[in-house]
């Protein structure tokens, strides 16, 4: 079963595996996995789960490569190779010794990006542009190895 919007996979989850969804009527659903139809999935529980029920699933054991995490990589290596090629070149002696404004500047920069690097969400909407389908093994969506 995979979740796609705009024809990237955004979850992805396999019979055996752990799930938390929350459901339309704000309950939530967890376990594991049993079989995988068409429309519908069976847990551990023997809850049958038709996938129109589903309002939120769990982000926790997804990969996650959106626009802001690639953003947040990118701002705290820059702002700490900032500092660090700063730092080297006082060792050098080019450049006057302490730690001035624009290091402060880099620093918050590096500070922001780990921000947006190591805070994710927790669960995912199904809104508008999610859809949840079945995949086989001759699927483009499949993937052996995760």
């Amino acid at each position: 079963m995979v979740f796609l919007q705009k024809g990237n996979v955004i979850g992805r989850f396999t019979e055996g595996d752990y799930f938390k969804f929350k459901l339309k009527d704000q309950r939530l659903v967890e376990g594991y996995i049993t079989e995988l139809t068409d429309f519908t999935l069976i847990t551990a529980a023997l809850d049958t789960i038709p996938f129109q029920r589903i309002a939120k699933f769990s982000l926790q054991k997804q990969k996650n490569r959106s626009f802001t995490k690639i953003l947040g990589r990118a701002l705290l290596v820059g702002g700490i190779g900032y500092i660090a090629i700063d730092q080297l070149n006082i060792l050098i002696g080019t450049n006057k010794s302490g730690f001035d404004e624009a290091n402060q500047r880099a620093l918050g920069v590096a500070g922001l990006g780990a921000v947006l690097t190591f805070i994710k969400p927790k669960y995912k909407k199904v809104a508008r542009g999610v859809s949840i389908r079945t995949i086989n093994y001759s699927s483009p969506y499949y993937q052996f190895n995760r």
